[in-house]
């Protein structure tokens, strides 16, 4: 059987009657519609103000995995077209739409196509060196 709340302020027959109905004399506590927070302290200082504040900033777009020039050599064929698609069939980004960028000043082993992906000036020169393309 679940206990009912009792009806304060119904009159007499609803088991708390009377003036005051169950709420005390005078105060915040006794007004309709008013509750004290469940962080007032009475006069002393709250505890979420004495704790110290978060610093810093913690940016909610993420970061872009870094693919190095050795990994491309070791993964790509002659003429190899490397975009979003390629990189998650390989498993270095989850999906198209995460970021990713290509580092690194090593030699290019052949001929490959890069196509909307970010990339550092030094890959950019290493792979036009080799004869590939970079798409923005």
């Amino acid at each position: 059987m679940l206990n009912k709340q009792k009806r304060r302020g119904r009159g007499i027959g609803t088991g708390v009657g009377g003036h005051t109905i169950g709420y005390g004399q005078k105060g915040q506590g006794s007004r309709g519609g008013h509750k004290v927070k469940a962080t007032l302290e009475g006069g002393n200082i709250p505890l979420y103000r004495k704790l110290p504040t978060q610093q810093g900033f913690r940016s909610l777009a993420g970061k872009a995995a870094t693919v190095r020039i050795s990994w491309l050599n070791a993964h790509t064929v002659e003429g190899q077209v490397v975009d979003a698609a390629f990189l998650v069939s390989k498993g270095v980004i989850e999906k198209a739409q995460d970021k990713a960028k290509i580092v690194g000043k090593d030699k290019v082993a052949h001929k490959i196509t890069i196509k909307k992906l970010g990339i550092s000036s030094g890959a950019r020169q290493a792979i036009e060196t080799a004869g590939g393309v970079v798409i923005d």
